[in-house]
């Protein structure tokens, strides 16, 4: 049986679906409201500005990316292979949640900005999860399964960004073979 969707729940998706469009900038509370079939002052009880709405739903976009990247590798003990499946899991992510990728990408740019403590907020919860990548990448190379030269902030921005330039299935795994074949290599040069 299917969970009934909360009010809160209902706002989010709306939320997710018109920024995913739009973008920030680009969205009215009304416009929400109307997708989410509530009136707009009940969107205030749940989220006291658009700022604060718009947080949850890149938090709430980067913890369902971060926990389907990482139930991947938890159960797999050797670090190149964390990575592999990792990559694998991100592919799958950008292939089939398109939506929240989209507002992941068009809203990635505006992390610099520091007009707005939302823009501070969501750069921080973006560079947790490319901190937990980076650590991963650091067990790796503590374990000497990827060399010491690979810089792992590098290598962890390198995943964020490189499998999100396209929605092409094929183009993907390209990429990721590209990224995975750049971190095994480097093993199999050190090994030679």
């Amino acid at each position: 049986m299917k969970k009934k969707m909360t009010t809160r729940e209902r706002i989010l998706l709306a939320a997710r679906k018109a920024f995913a469009e739009k973008g920030h900038d680009g969205v009215s509370m009304s416009e929400i409201a109307s997708i989410a079939g509530v009136k707009k002052a009940l969107i205030y009880y749940y989220f006291p500005s658009k700022e604060d709405l718009y947080y949850e739903v890149w938090r709430y976009s980067l913890d369902e990316l971060e926990e389907h990247l990482f139930k991947e590798v938890e159960s797999e003990n050797v670090y190149l292979k964390k990575i592999k499946r990792l990559l694998k899991a991100y592919v799958d992510f950008v292939t089939n949640k398109r939506e929240t990728v989209k507002i992941i990408q068009r809203e990635k740019g505006n992390l610099a900005r520091e007009d707005l403590e939302m823009w501070k907020k969501a750069r921080e919860r973006y560079n947790e999860l490319r901190n937990k990548i980076s650590k991963l990448i650091d067990s790796g190379k503590n374990n000497k399964e990827i060399l010491e030269i690979v810089d792992s902030e590098v290598a962890a921005e390198l995943i964020l960004n490189g499998l999100n330039i396209t929605d092409d299935p094929d183009k993907l795994e390209r990429i990721r073979e590209i990224i995975w074949r750049g971190l095994s290599n480097t093993i199999e040069r050190a090994g030679n």
